[in-house]
Parts: structure tokens; C-alpha cells; sequence
């Protein structure tokens, strides 16, 4: 029988190496001090004259400040002309652990190409029907506190007046488009993805390569709390959508998610990002400037009766 390598627990980790994980505890405005060892449990292999690997330690020493900061959420807003009390939102966080050019520079980078093509359409007299208002959140990566808070704050107003939240959180990670929305929104999606040409094919359109590649096309459900789009669409009831290219990036919250790795990797030529700001912008215009809004409820009852008999 093969044994398990893996984590040792803090007892067994003391009988072993003699140490244990400690950590000083601090008040606000003092640093914290962790001195964490890991250490492997050999793995066992019973079979004759066979043995496992050997055993290995790594000892890691973890220094931060504990204190109390002021965030902020900043806002840009483009006045609609016949419907001012109601929203079209775009939004992004800016805050990140590190270089972060992907989470979440990459949207950052595009929710500001957005503004400055809206702004050129303004200089030449447009004006949406509806108000479009571009969200930057802060604190998004100590569990979504910015937009959180600021849903909570206005969360009556959000219900009633709010049209939907278009979110991007990494805007690219790499090749593949990949979009999840509130059923209402999909054929909305599908239009647009047939307007837009797809990055890594001139011939192609986004639709028709997501079509070549997943056969259907597979819009998710966002029933996840990993974005600014959970506490718009579980607290307040909002359509939402969002968007990415790319899937499980190598570097992930780490200091090597840096301009240079986007530039060799993720997205050299940044036509990628180009993509999502046109499905982006196009999905924001549509939503702010349709006399009629063009939700389908037809597929969501159709997502509904598909998870009914699911159930039964």
C-alpha cells in the first residue's frame, strides 16, 4: 500500500520536527509576525525493496500590518436623456495583491477604453436614453467590501431602478471566451458576440468561434461570490452579466501576474481586451439605448423548467 504525502497537522508536526506554527497576535496598528513550518509526510510504499520519498520541511516567515484603512468607490456617470433615473451599470475592481495585470488591471484597462469611446461619442452629440454609470471598486479582493457596502447603502434604490450590472473582474487570462449571465441576457449576449471580431481569427466572429469550439453555446450561471456581480444580482436582485477570456491563469495572485507576462502570454498583441471592450461596451449601449430593453424571459423560463425537471 502507497501512503499519502501531504500536510502535517501542528502535533505531529512538533513530535517530528520540534516546532509548530506560531503567530503574534496584534491590536490594530501593529504588525503581525507568522513563523509557519510545513513539513510533507514521507509517502510509504509497502512492496519489496521499495522505499517512498524522503520527508521535506519548508519554514516560512509571514510579516503584515493590521490597521484600519478608508476605501473608495468611484463613480462616472453619463447622464440618460429620457430615462436619467435609471441605470445601466459597468463596473471593475482596482484593487489587487500585487502587479496584478490580469485581476484586475486587465478590466481596469478596458472599463477605461470604454470611457474614453463613450466620451468621443458624447463630443459628437450622443446621449444614452438611460444613465450608464462606470463602477470602480475598491476592497474587492477582502471579499467584494466596495460594492458590497455600496449595495447595502442604496439597495432600494438598486432594486427599482437599476436596468443590469455588466461585470469584469480579469478581463483576460488567455484564449477563450467565456461569459455567464442571468438567463434573461442571453440572447443579448449572442447578438452582440455576432458583432464583434474574434482576437485570434480575422475570418471569425466571438460567436462563431465559441461555437467551434463548445458546439453550443454555454452561457453559466452566476452563482458564485467570486465577483462584484454576487451582492448586485443575490442582494439586489439585479440582471447581471460577466465577462473574461481565459480560464485558471498560472499566476494567479501572485507577483509574476505582471505586464510582462500579459505581453508573452496572456494577450501580446491586447486584441483580447479590444474583444471584451467591444462585447462590453456593445452589451452597455444596448441595455441604455433599446427603446425596448431586450431581455428575453423566454429562456429563463426555459433555464427554469430545464432545472425543475432536473430536480424531479
Amino acid at each position: 500500500m502507497t501512503g499519502r504525502r501531504g500536510f502535517v497537522g501542528p502535533e505531529l508536526t512538533e513530535a517530528l520536527y520540534g516546532s509548530h506554527p506560531t503567530a503574534a497576535l496584534c491590536p490594530s496598528g501593529e504588525t503581525l509576525t507568522l513563523n509557519l513550518t510545513l513539513a510533507f509526510v514521507p509517502a510509504i510504499d509497502a512492496r519489496p525493496g521499495r522505499r517512498g520519498f524522503g520527508g521535506s520541511e519548508l519554514t516560512e516567515a509571514l510579516y503584515a500590518e493590521k490597521k484600519i484603512a478608508t476605501i473608495h468607490n468611484v463613480f462616472a456617470v453619463i447622464r440618460g436623456s429620457e430615462e436619467p433615473d435609471c441605470y445601466v451599470l459597468l463596473g471593475n475592481h482596482r484593487d489587487a495583491w500585487t502587479y496584478e495585470a490580469v485581476d484586475p488591471n486587465s478590466g481596469t484597462a478596458v472599463l477605461l477604453g470604454i470611457a474614453r469611446r463613450y466620451a468621443l461619442m458624447m463630443r459628437q452629440g450622443w446621449q444614452p436614453r438611460t444613465t450608464i454609470v462606470l463602477c470602480s471598486w475598491d476592497a474587492e479582493e477582502f471579499g467584494m467590501i466596495g460594492s458590497t457596502e455600496w449595495v447595502e447603502q442604496n439597495l432600494l434604490n438598486l432594486g427599482s431602478k437599476v436596468v443590469a450590472y455588466l461585470n469584469v473582474d480579469c478581463a483576460v487570462q488567455g484564449p477563450g471566451f467565456f461569459a455567464g449571465a442571468t438567463p434573461q441576457l442571453d440572447n443579448l449576449l449572442i447578438e452582440v458576440a455576432k458583432k464583434v471580431q474574434d482576437p485570434d481569427s480575422e475570418s471569425m466572429t466571438i460567436y462563431d468561434n465559441w461555437m467551434i469550439t463548445n458546439k453550443v453555446i454555454n452561457i453559466q450561471r452566476l452563482s458564485g461570490v467570486d465577483s462584484d456581480f454576487a451582492p448586485l444580482l443575490q442582494h439586489a436582485g439585479v440582471p447581471s452579466v460577466d465577462l473574461y477570456y481565459g480560464r485558471g491563469f498560472p499566476v494567479y495572485h501572485t507577483a509574476f501576474d505582471s505586464y510582462n507576462w500579459m505581453t508573452n502570454h496572456g494577450d501580446p498583441l491586447f486584441q483580447r481586451h479590444v474583444a471584451v471592450a467591444g462585447v462590453w461596451g456593445l452589451l452597455a449601449l444596448h441595455l441604455a439605448d433599446d427603446p425596448i430593453l431586450p431581455f428575453n424571459y423566454v429562456s429563463y423560463i426555459e433555464q427554469l423548467w430545464a432545472g425543475q425537471v432536473g430536480i424531479a
